[in-house]
């Protein structure tokens, strides 16, 4: 296994403000395309089937977070909305959490309900790779529209698409025409995360020695795992928590420290340990990962889920473990 190296910080997890948001997003003047010089991002003003550039917004005070417009008018109608915005450390949880608050704003803004595909995709650049999640929306009205959020080091990268377009393939085309004019990989060439992973614990990790131990062998098994199966140029973009296999392989590990030592257990260590005991030995701790972490996974080929017999487990075994209250957060911070 290729060593790292790993800080450890025993401080309570919690959220830091990357950018000074504006109460109104300020509208920004340009001319035959924009650049975006905190990332040396060109917006060109005419992309793939006469998609015009109209708009430039920024959200910060200082333009680091911004977003562009493009529309075409002529038939197919169709908008494309792009948004650029710093990303903050490579906490495990950042990519879910920013795709699933990004879906939140799309609900928002839908009053008829929506029809919604979603899956994992992934960008391979030169040097560097990385992962995004997408979801294909099929509105009441027929538009065919998209939502997908890259990880691209210390940026994060929103793509939001609303068309009339029935050619799937038409659909693509501007898609990879897009990708390849803002580049996901030259984001993360520009700010690549720094390859030395750092441990933050929750004050709950420390309620005792059992749990603490758990949670420490759960963590450096998330790392191992991740520095023997995801390259270093993916690793750049991001901290890979989304991978099903990594999260399996950590809960095994949380339950061995338990069962090593015979240390003294709080009541609350105790039934944590045996509701993920009792996960496991059904064989439904896959598919309860997926339902907490709301399908945002990134799933080996052929896998099977049972969903219905989970459920059906569920009603007469009662589960309390929220995967959302953390013991600990790994992440590869901004260089």
């Amino acid at each position: 296994m290729k060593r790292t190296t790993i800080t450890i910080f025993i401080i309570l997890i919690g959220l830091t403000c990357q950018a000074q948001e504006l109460m109104n997003p300020k509208k920004i003047k340009f001319k035959n395309g924009f650049e975006h010089k905190s990332s040396e991002t060109k917006f060109p003003q005419t992309l793939e089937n006469d998609f015009e550039l109209t708009e430039v917004y920024a959200f910060d005070k200082k333009k680091q977070n911004i977003g562009v417009t493009y529309e075409k008018k002529t038939e197919p109608t169709g908008k494309l909305n792009i948004y650029i915005y710093p990303a903050g450390d490579g906490t495990e949880d950042r990519l879910r959490t920013e795709y699933l608050t990004s879906m939140q704003s799309v609900a928002n803004l839908t009053d008829n309900g929506l029809g919604v595909t979603q899956y994992p995709v992934k960008f391979s650049g030169k040097k560097y790779d990385g992962n995004g999640f997408k979801a294909d929306f099929k509105s009441k009205n027929q538009e065919n529209s998209n939502l997908s959020v890259y990880e691209c080091g210390t940026w994060f990268l929103k793509l939001r698409l609303t068309t009339n377009e029935k050619d799937s393939i038409q659909i693509s085309r501007l898609e990879k025409k897009v990708l390849e004019t803002i580049d996901p990989s030259q984001l993360t060439e520009q700010n690549k995360l720094n390859p030395k992973a750092s441990i933050y614990y929750s004050k709950v990790a420390f309620q005792d020695s059992i749990l603490l131990g758990s949670a420490m062998g759960s963590a450096f098994k998330k790392l191992e795992w991740v520095m023997d199966n995801v390259p270093e140029r993916e690793r750049a973009s991001g901290f890979p928590g989304h991978y099903l296999e990594m999260q399996l392989a950590s809960f095994n590990e949380f339950i061995a420290f338990d069962k090593k030592y015979d240390y003294k257990k709080s009541e609350f260590t105790q039934n944590y340990l045996k509701q993920i005991n009792s996960l496991i030995d059904s064989g439904y701790l896959d598919e309860f990962i997926m339902k907490e972490f709301s399908m945002v996974m990134i799933v080996p080929e052929n896998h099977e889920f049972d969903f219905d017999g989970f459920e059906k487990w569920k009603a007469n075994n009662e589960i309390e473990i929220n995967l959302n209250e953390l013991f600990y957060v790994i992440a590869f911070g901004q260089k």
